[in-house]
């Protein structure tokens, strides 16, 4: 599954497809490997917007050896501070909603051309055009998650993204009203002391405010240390972004587990959504529905319905294994904590002598650590099964996707890119 680390990283790499930052821009059909990946990801399509500095990415986790285009992610990248367009989309279109973007050249007139959020948009329908039957999540980090957080809400999408000043101002009526309907669909993790990410009033409600426990110095508010991505933290098994458990976090804490348990309801309300759309379209090339279209949105629905329960049970699940894990090193501390009073109460005993003397008042690394782990890994171990046979049966409903897609050029012709 895709972990809030995987989406982090992703918006992190996403700058890389600007050529001004970088001699070796990604490009489609590139791999992109990191040790802290849940997986290897296969870029499908970048644009490096020239006219108005948008730079974006859509990838696919590598399963077997073949990218999984059930699950996308589409990556918009933040401002270039040395970029003149990023800055002017910052103001222009973040700032005050225009999707038209003003530049300005000292040695002409100034240009007006699309805003990053149209042509953000314009790249969102390709990746949904190309990829019907996938689940599409989008993420970015600062102005990359502005659009990333716009996108989703105004293509029914989930969002996981970071430090992201709150995208209103280029929303439409039913995309504020979808996001407001749909909160559990949008994961804007914003750091409590960041004055960028934060310096919208508004949409304050979507997004999960943290406080990292940092020495909140007025220089890293402002010179943007603590709009850096390099500042969130990770469960090293899991991925999930750790949230420290203090005062201040109490709410964040909760308005996550609420984003959870409300996830479903959301992805299959884009599900809904997008299924009345193929329909919609299929109906209109021919009038009606032929035998493999009809199979075809039956199989297409199947697949969505299957990645949004396990979208949701995943969520659930990173939070029951990072508590069991969790609750195994506390078993591990306890029986540390017995045998360092057994040694001190008994110094004079040799160390099997101890053990001995423990286990004789029913304190013994089996009962106090062994069994509570054995427990914990046996239930996250029940819950990897489930996962795999669920990827297996997604493997086989995405491959009688593929093969009618393959014998119906008819049908094939409707879901070629624009």
């Amino acid at each position: 599954m895709i972990s809030d680390q995987d989406y982090k990283i992703l918006a992190d790499e996403v700058y890389d497809v600007d050529n001004k930052k970088n001699d070796h821009p990604w490009a489609k059909g590139d791999t992109l490997s990191n040790p802290k990946l849940s997986a290897d990801y296969e870029v499908l399509r970048v644009e490096d917007n020239t006219k108005n500095g948008m730079q974006a990415m859509a990838v696919a986790p590598i399963v077997n050896g073949k990218a999984d285009t059930s699950k996308v992610v589409i990556a918009y990248a933040g401002t270039n501070q040395a970029d003149d367009l990023d800055i002017a989309t910052d103001i222009q279109t973040v700032g005050a909603g225009s999707e038209k973007l003003k530049s300005f050249d000292w040695f002409g007139a100034p240009e007006m051309v699309d805003a990053q959020s149209v042509t953000a948009q314009q790249f969102a329908d390709s990746i949904r055009n190309r990829y019907p039957f996938a689940t599409i999540t989008t993420t970015g980090h600062s102005l990359g998650e502005s659009l990333a957080f716009y996108i989703a809400a105004e293509n029914k999408w989930m969002n996981v993204g970071f430090n992201g000043p709150y995208a209103g101002s280029m929303m439409s009526k039913d995309g504020k009203k979808w996001a407001k309907d749909n909160p559990g669909m949008f994961y804007n993790y914003r750091n409590r002391n960041d004055a960028i990410g934060g310096l919208r009033v508004t949409g304050r409600e979507f997004a999960i405010i943290i406080d990292m426990e940092k020495d909140k110095k007025m220089a890293d508010r402002f010179g943007g240390a603590y709009h850096s991505l390099a500042m969130w933290e990770f469960d090293k098994k899991t991925g999930r972004l750790l949230i420290p458990d203090n005062e201040f976090n109490v709410k964040a804490i909760k308005k996550r587990a609420e984003n959870d348990k409300q996830q479903l309801l959301g992805v299959l309300s884009s599900t809904q959504a997008w299924m009345k759309f193929l329909r919609n379209k299929l109906k209109k090339s021919g009038g009606g529905l032929s035998a493999n279209e009809a199979i075809f949105l039956d199989s297409v629905e199947a697949l969505l319905v299957l990645n949004a329960q396990m979208s949701t049970v995943n969520a659930t699940f990173l939070e029951a294994e990072s508590f069991l894990r969790r609750q195994t090193e506390k078993a591990e501390q306890s029986w540390q904590k017995s045998l360092e009073a057994g040694r001190t109460l008994g110094h004079d005993l040799s160390e099997p002598e101890v053990l001995d003397a423990l286990e004789s008042i029913g304190v013994s690394k089996s009962i106090i650590s062994d069994q509570p782990k054995e427990r914990n890994e046996s239930k996250i171990a029940e819950y990897k099964e489930i996962a795999s046979s669920c990827d297996t049966l997604k493997t086989e409903i995405h491959g009688s996707i593929e093969k009618l897609l393959s014998v119906d050029q008819q049908l094939a012709k409707q879901f070629q890119p624009e």
